[in-house]
């Protein structure tokens, strides 16, 4: 991190999560584009569980390369 006063700890990070109920996932598709899309979020154990469909562009990028950005 560049600006380490601007560091936050871990378990700050995970409060922020635990509070919130959006964000934005991004991903990559198959020719390179960036993805982004707000989506529903619950925190479980240390994991992001995010609602959404089974199948459709979110999926198959993922599944396509595993590289993603929640904000």
């Amino acid at each position: 991190m560049r600006r380490k006063d601007r560091e936050i700890s871990m378990d700050e990070a995970y409060e922020i999560l635990k509070k919130g109920e959006f964000g934005v996932l991004s991903t990559v598709d198959k020719d390179g584009k960036p993805y982004g899309i707000p989506i529903n979020y619950a925190l479980h154990e240390n994991s992001i569980i995010c609602h959404g469909a089974l199948e459709g562009m979110k999926i198959d990028n993922i599944n396509a390369r595993e590289d993603v950005s929640f904000a």
